[in-house]
């Protein structure tokens, strides 16, 4: 067995401040405007019975759909009611069907295209030997800091960067740009880790450069394990609120674990319904928190009981996104 990575390393004491405009010290506090960064993709889920290759399943049920971490937090979000805007890169003749579909969602589509560059795309299939998901990035794994126009990041409260389409290409100092910019403007900023492939193909270390200047973030359990080198949860947690401020790990059927500096974690139970598909339930989680968060940043043990309640319903049905 290979031995655990080391755990990020703690943020410097003193951090450069951050360019923000003159009122962006009364935003830092309470704000409901959300822009959303990240991944949207062309999904095509499967449910079989077929445990093996080579066996032909005429009773599949596939299904395409629209898919993303990002798509699918800001259409979660719009679902709640919030003002969000979201900002992706698409290929160029994916643009409109996109945009399309967002808006009808409830949100503000900021699509982005690359003409020499498909659309990004999932493949799930899940059997009764579980799930395996296959993803190429494609447009996504191009986003950058200059798709963030100053109007849309000075206008958000939080900033929520997601989707391992997105954080997996380009290396460590791309993902370190798309944070700093997302905080430019005076917002919160939260990180969706997205995937436990993303954090070990970037490193650990590179990690520790990426999330300094991040307020919230987002792992499921895997990612934080391997973000700070530990096989304990709650020292997981200990571990990266030194270097961020506020850590929620999702746990699956067992809710959630918050975190924040010099405090015991606090554990929120899942909130309790019937499970058909698991496919975006973690980005409803994170824009239940989110939204909740972003109303009143003290309660965070009441916002993760509010991500735990939307990812109840994303559990009920098939595909990443609420039901338009």
């Amino acid at each position: 067995m290979s031995p655990p990575p080391e755990p990020v390393p703690a943020a410097p004491a003193h951090r450069e401040p951050r360019p923000v405009r003159q009122d962006a010290g009364r935003r830092r506090g309470v704000g409901k405007r959300f822009l959303v960064v990240g991944d949207v993709l062309d999904g095509v889920l499967v449910q079989t019975t077929a445990a093996t290759t080579g066996v032909h399943d005429p009773a599949a049920v596939i299904r395409h759909r629209a898919v993303g971490a990002a798509g699918n937090t800001a259409t979660w979000l719009g679902w709640l009611g919030a003002d969000v805007d979201v900002v992706t890169r698409v290929g160029v003749d994916d643009v409109h069907r996109h945009e399309r579909t967002l808006t009808d969602a409830g949100v503000r589509a900021h699509v982005r295209y690359d003409p020499c560059v498909v659309t990004g795309a999932l493949v799930s299939v899940r059997s009764a030997e579980g799930r395996t998901t296959m993803s190429d990035p494609a447009a996504s794994g191009t986003l950058s800091a200059d798709d963030l126009t100053d109007d849309l990041v000075e206008r958000a409260d939080v900033v929520h960067l997601t989707g391992a389409a997105m954080l997996g290409g380009g290396g460590a100092d791309r993902v370190a740009g798309l944070v700093a910019r997302a905080g430019s403007g005076g917002a919160r900023v939260s990180l969706d880790p997205s995937s436990v492939a993303v954090v070990r193909d970037l490193g650990v270390e590179a990690w520790a450069r990426v999330l300094t200047g991040v307020d919230l973030l987002l792992p499921n359990v895997a990612e934080a394990l391997a973000l700070s080198g530990t096989d304990r949860v709650t020292e997981a947690v200990r571990r990266l609120t030194e270097v961020v401020p506020l850590v929620v790990v999702t746990t699956g059927a067992e809710g959630a674990v918050v975190g924040r500096p010099g405090r015991p974690p606090l554990r929120v139970a899942a909130t309790a319904t019937t499970v058909v598909d698991t496919i975006g339930v973690g980005d409803a989680f994170a824009a239940g928190f989110l939204r909740a968060w972003a109303t009143d940043p003290v309660r965070v043990g009441a916002a993760a009981r509010e991500g735990t309640r939307v990812a109840s319903r994303a559990l009920g049905f098939v595909g990443g996104r609420p039901p338009v």
